[in-house]
């Protein structure tokens, strides 16, 4: 999966995964959960659609919640995603070519299948990055306070399309932990050697790359070409305790 622009515009490409085998119900989008406001959009309709739990979506559409809507999105043998209030993603799928999904803001959760053999990874692609996956489960969120991709299981692999990220891997949050073990009766001088350690593994950490990867419980912050990676954020794991727990009875069938 690959991620591009962090800025208002997010583009999922999800490869198709052609088989004669495979059946239009298998390969079809369709809404598996819904609760509170979740509407359509299709081109030449002004007025949104109201869609319920087990609806078939068209080939073409923006799907919407509202401030208290949310919903389990099956996207065909994909996997699933799991949209949170507040959030629009655009989805565009034709017979015989790859199904786009353009997170256009809010925050999203996927459930990936893992890729096997010659089949496509998914992509998720922005103005800024491209990510490539090939079955995870992730959350990107995508809001004026928040640009960030954590990773729950697997590996993603994030791509510049342009200039080099300057990466700031913050892996000396957890390091302390050991090494304030390791002198509990210091902790005073322990902070003063911490501040001086700090400074130089920041020094050391920061990395000019057009690539990087991502894995299990690792976060990543987007502030145009500057990424910050560190562990997940206990506001991220919330958020994806939730979106988890909201999506459980589907997410549990993915092959990750």
């Amino acid at each position: 999966m690959r991620l591009i622009q962090w800025g208002m515009t997010l583009i999922v490409c999800i490869a198709g995964i052609a088989s004669s085998g495979n059946s239009l119900a298998a390969e079809s989008i369709e809404v598996v959960r819904a609760n509170g406001s979740v509407a359509i959009k299709q081109d030449g309709k002004h007025k949104d659609q109201p869609v319920a739990s087990k609806s078939i979506l068209p080939a073409r559409h923006v799907l919407v919640t509202g401030p208290d809507g949310r919903a389990v999105v099956k996207i065909g043998e994909a996997g699933y995603i799991v949209v949170e209030k507040n959030s629009t993603i655009e989805i565009s799928r034709e017979k015989d070519h790859a199904q786009f999904l353009r997170q256009v803001t809010g925050m999203i959760y996927y459930a990936v299948n893992f890729v096997r053999g010659s089949q496509q990874p998914m992509e998720i692609r922005t103005a800024t990055a491209t990510i490539g996956v090939r079955g995870t489960r992730f959350l990107v969120a995508d809001l004026p306070e928040r640009k960030e991709i954590g990773v729950r299981k697997g590996l993603v692999s994030v791509t510049s399309p342009g200039e080099a990220f300057e990466i700031h891997k913050k892996a000396q949050e957890d390091e302390f932990e050991a090494y304030k073990r390791e002198a509990q009766e210091a902790i005073a001088e322990e902070k003063r050697k911490f501040s001086e350690y700090k400074a130089d593994t920041e020094r050391e950490f920061i990395e000019y790359k057009r690539e990087f990867g991502l894995g299990a419980n690792r976060m990543a912050t987007f502030d145009g070409n500057r990424v910050e990676e560190r562990p997940l954020s206990d506001e991220s794991k919330k958020d994806m305790e939730t979106l988890e727990a909201y999506g459980k009875e589907w997410i549990a069938e993915v092959r990750d």
